[in-house]
């Protein structure tokens, strides 16, 4: 009776689960679907028609915006902006969470406390410091932007995932005499694969979706992202909202399908050290 109890309970829990994520997909279903629709189905809200299928909206989204030179944009923006994010936040992680040195847990609060700065409250200054630099309006200052924007949380995450890895092998290589930077190419990234995976999908998706600070510090449409192009579709073609749903369906399966990529790594960076 006990058992039959817990197999009910069990089927309730999952079943109202997937009832949510399924309402949570209707959204993106529902852009996905009718991107392949006219333009008088999506407006009347009828049924998709497999006779009145068409590609069109995708044709429109590549001829009139030419969405591909948006999406190689982005797509430097989200790799580049990522690899950097990566690469800092593991060179500050690895030695705050390996070594004992003084303020070592001063300079962890702080790098964890710019996670709860509104940064967009600081859009004014941060435009002000870019400009500054000569970087405005450039593919190279969105790119160092983004390092910078998104290195606290994968400070966090991978200082994190760090403490719950045991530090014998990296013991035992020091005294085979390895240097530091060996220490972490061969032996901490490796063992890091997980957490690594993890804050460079989060990041990267992060990245792509990005659009206030794209608008923010960019002024010609050569280095403007895929986000800020599919915000003047209409405004620059009328109604065509066949096209401007392709050109979204297109933009959601670049972070569906990284995730889907690294899923295992992901789940296992996000679960290390819940369990002994």
């Amino acid at each position: 009776m006990r058992r039959a109890r817990l197999v009910l309970s069990g089927f309730g829990c999952y079943g109202f689960l997937t009832a949510l994520a399924l309402l949570a997909l209707v959204p993106t279903l529902w852009v996905m679907i009718s991107s392949f629709k006219p333009g008088s189905q999506i407006y009347s809200g009828s049924s998709v028609s497999v006779h009145h299928l068409t590609v069109q909206g995708y044709r429109d989204s590549f001829a009139q915006i030419h969405l591909q030179n948006y999406l190689l944009n982005t797509l430097l923006y989200a790799v580049c902006g990522t690899l950097g994010a990566l690469s800092t936040a593991l060179l500050a992680a690895y030695p705050i969470a390996r070594f004992r040195f003084p303020f070592r847990n001063g300079l962890a609060a702080a790098f964890a406390l710019a996670l709860a700065v509104p940064v967009v409250g600081l859009a004014t200054p941060e435009f002000f410091i870019v400009r500054t630099l000569g970087l405005f309006d450039t593919k190279l200052g969105l790119i160092l932007f983004y390092s910078a924007l998104f290195f606290p949380i994968s400070f966090v995450i991978l200082r994190a995932f760090l403490l719950s890895l045991p530090n014998e092998v990296e013991e035992a290589a020091m005294v085979e005499g390895a240097g530091y930077f060996t220490i972490l190419r061969r032996i901490v990234i490796p063992l890091t694969r997980p957490g690594l995976a993890t804050v460079a999908v989060i990041v990267f998706i992060g990245i792509w979706n990005e659009f206030f600070f794209a608008n923010l510090l960019t002024a010609s449409p050569a280095n403007e992202n895929v986000q800020l192009a599919l915000a003047g579709f209409r405004s620059a073609f009328g109604f065509n909202v066949t096209g401007a749903l392709a050109g979204a369906t297109l933009v959601m399966l670049v972070p569906i399908g990284a995730f889907l990529i690294l899923q295992r790594q992901v789940i296992a960076g996000l679960t290390a050290g819940t369990t002994k």
